[in-house]
């Protein structure tokens, strides 16, 4: 059995619908123990604060200085969300840069998520994908399997992983994990745009995230490391 990781600590770059709903959400909300949200138009803090236990910076996230103002080495997860690619892509490096373990962008380009993933920047979600259930279902399921379903096969559930950077099998390939040794059976993949079939010879980039079919979550030692 994986333990999770203990409670998140969130910075979000952006303010605006993706921010909102994910905020209230309260399964992410259980996942969460700090929320940082750095927003310049004061209509949105507004909305932000009011959902409570949510900390609004004013501020432009373009502005480099803002991150001085934060701790960001106790930061768990940052997710860029501003409108502009260009930010989002700043955000990502300034977090790497000071090891932030989750990072998640948003892009509009494709060529620029391109670029995020060679750089290993972060996890990259492209518009016009259904964003904020994207982004969801990435925290959801980073630190540890996702149950989705059980079944009606021998007592089978459907699981759902996202790989991240540091993870023993980011850039294998599926059939070099050996995940039937644990009665795991890998069904389908999303790579942050859609769903793809999970085939032996598919490498697991970060940001992907993996169904699989198995009786409990033990594969996930294969997975994580």
């Amino acid at each position: 059995m994986v333990t999770p990781l203990a409670k998140l600590k969130l910075l979000i770059a952006g303010g605006g619908s993706t921010a909102e709903i994910l905020l209230r959400d309260p399964s992410i909300r259980e996942l969460v123990e700090e929320v940082i949200v750095i927003e310049n138009d004061p209509g949105r803090r507004y909305v932000l604060e009011r959902l409570g236990d949510v900390y609004v910076i004013e501020g432009d996230a373009a502005d480099t200085s803002i991150y001085g103002n934060i701790n960001l080495r106790e930061i768990t997860i940052v997710i860029a969300s501003t409108s502009k690619d260009e930010v989002n892509f700043l955000v990502l490096a300034i977090a790497k840069l000071h090891n932030v373990p989750i990072r998640i962008g948003i892009f509009r380009d494709e060529n620029v998520a391109g670029v995020v993933s060679n750089l290993k920047l972060g996890i990259p979600v492209v518009k016009p994908a259904i964003t904020a259930g994207v982004v969801k279902q990435i925290v959801s399921s980073i630190t540890t399997a996702k149950k989705y379903v059980d079944l009606p096969v021998a007592e089978y559930k459907l699981y759902a992983v996202t790989v991240k950077e540091e993870d023993l099998a980011t850039n294998m390939k599926i059939e070099e994990l050996n995940l039937q040794e644990e009665g795991a059976y890998p069904i389908m993949i999303f790579n942050g745009k859609e769903l793809v079939p999970a085939t032996p010879d598919t490498t697991l980039h970060p940001g992907s995230t993996l169904f699989v079919m198995a009786q409990n979550d033990n594969f996930m030692r294969k997975i994580k490391g």
